[in-house]
């Protein structure tokens, strides 16, 4: 059984794992949710076991999908941060997560920020997240 107490990434993977398990409304095996974050199982397993720790290429990819923690949990910079420290800190993670999506999701698909299919993926992981965004009127 791993110690979780002296393995802060593994805890917050397992925390995220429980989580999403009950966001998805059904139990799901590890190999799900390392498909869900875009890595292998045995990477995934490796982490839980505290064995290896994530690259900052795999930050970028859990960050995406399960919140900026994870920066901090390697002692990384997170990446173009944004003051928002006036903001609560649970809107303040959940908006930062939605931006890193977004980013993400952008970035996956080859487009620019600028391109007219980006406020749409936007505005889809915004309304995921719980914001309410409103379309830019074009003039």
């Amino acid at each position: 059984m791993i110690n979780m107490a002296n393995n802060p990434v593994a805890a917050w993977l397992m925390k995220k794992y429980l989580q999403w398990q009950q966001k998805e409304g059904e139990l799901k095996n590890i190999n799900e949710f390392a498909e869900h974050l875009g890595v292998s199982q045995p990477t995934l397993s490796m982490w839980l076991g505290g064995s290896h720790l994530p690259s900052k290429h795999s930050a970028d990819l859990l960050a995406a999908k399960l919140g900026p923690e994870i920066y901090d949990l390697l002692g990384l910079a997170r990446p173009d941060t944004i003051p928002l420290d006036q903001l609560p800190h649970a809107v303040r993670d959940r908006l930062t997560t939605a931006v890193y999506e977004v980013n993400s999701e952008l970035e996956s698909r080859g487009l620019s920020n600028a391109s007219p299919e980006a406020e749409d993926i936007t505005i889809k992981i915004f309304e995921k997240h719980g914001f309410k965004y409103t379309r830019t009127i074009k003039k």
